[in-house]
């Protein structure tokens, strides 16, 4: 019996040595961000009515998530990541109630040669742009609708992220996972940038095949400079889209819009931006940002061409490092075939004020 006992206390300390070992080797972490607002904004619907709701982040969308990492030793680790993203003022899950629709993802990262990762991640561009928006890509229509072409976050993704000194890099694949073809429903994409002191600049290129095998192309230019408290943005971001997954996102819920032949077709973006950052005070922080967009071929229709003016205005204010209050302000106007992407006139002001905590 005393045996027995002895050896069951050997096994139970071996057991505790491993969890401590484990625990010390590894780490994983809850983080995540509650952004609520309320917004006013006129002209969302066919009669030219106004809304004040409760709405999600204007900058932020909230969310929460788990990542952690493994050490296994020469520099070498694995990771994981899962976000959920939710509307604060119901609990809804967003990403069409994903329990992790903003990413879920598990890889090998090493010091020296970079990291790899496999699921849901962001696209490339999409990644790129976060990094040379002044607004690190909004929430709101009214201030992120530019970086729809982007395509966002996407399922079945496998990618390369590495830095090697200034130079970033970035490759994805993405699994089209269609029967009987490696194209349809794929994606490919690239980024590099280059950090040199205070000024930052890159490129990206994409493609997304539909289940259709039509393409949905995308690229872009950005950069980013510092002077002491402000942050100068400027930018470019060109498209070509035989898909028609552009028109189907930009186009108003509220309008009935006519399908041409996207195929035949294609829709041509050229988006141009600037913005400044600048921190006022340690505790003030304030953003302006200016888009300027020229569309052809809209809807499909040869030569049906429109522009769109779009200017947002963003003031933060630090209560403590994790809680900030602010206030924004965008401004959207467009013309000709662009008109389809307005609920009713040609043009919509949204106002926002808000509660931001980081935990």
């Amino acid at each position: 019996m005393q045996r027995n006992l002895r050896a069951a206390a050997t096994a139970a300390g071996l057991a505790l040595c491993a969890c401590a070992q484990a625990q010390s080797a590894s780490n994983v972490t809850l983080y995540g961000i509650i952004d609520q607002s309320i917004r006013y904004t006129n002209h969302v619907d066919d009669g030219g009515g106004s809304k004040l709701q409760l709405a999600n982040g204007a900058i932020t969308n909230s969310r929460f998530g788990l990542k952690g990492e493994e050490d296994l030793g020469d520099g070498s680790r694995a990771v994981f990541r899962l976000e959920n993203g939710f509307d604060p003022q119901t609990g809804m899950a967003n990403q069409n109630g994903r329990l992790f629709g903003r990413y879920a993802y598990v890889g090998l990262s090493n010091d020296r040669w970079g990291t790899l990762t496999a699921g849901r991640q962001g696209a490339e561009s999409f990644n790129f742009f976060g990094e040379f928006d002044p607004l690190t890509v909004g929430n709101y229509m009214g201030n992120s609708w530019p970086f729809l072409i982007t395509v966002g976050r996407l399922d079945n993704l496998l990618t390369y992220a590495g830095k090697f000194g200034g130079l970033n890099l970035g490759l994805t694949y993405g699994f089209g996972n269609q029967f009987g073809s490696m194209r349809r429903g794929s994606y490919w994409g690239a980024r590099a940038s280059y950090d040199a002191g205070p000024l930052s600049f890159g490129g990206t290129y994409q493609e997304m095949r539909d289940p259709d095998d039509r393409a949905q192309r995308m690229w872009g230019l950005g950069a980013r400079y510092t002077l002491d408290a402000a942050k100068l943005f400027i930018g470019y971001m060109g498209g070509r889209d035989a898909s028609g997954f552009v028109d189907s996102l930009l186009n108003a819920p509220t309008r009935t819009v006519a399908q041409g032949s996207p195929s035949a077709n294609p829709r041509k973006d050229m988006t141009l931006y600037t913005g400044l950052t600048y921190q006022a005070t340690p505790r003030l922080a304030l953003t302006g940002a200016y888009y300027y967009s020229d569309a052809k071929n809209i809807n499909g229709f040869e030569g049906n061409r429109g522009k769109r003016h779009a200017a947002v205005l963003l003031a933060e204010y630090s209560l403590s490092k994790r809680t900030q209050v602010y206030g924004t302000v965008d401004f959207n106007r467009t013309s000709g075939g662009a008109n389809a992407e307005m609920p009713s006139k040609n043009n919509q002001t949204g106002l926002g004020v808000g509660l931001r905590h980081i935990f």
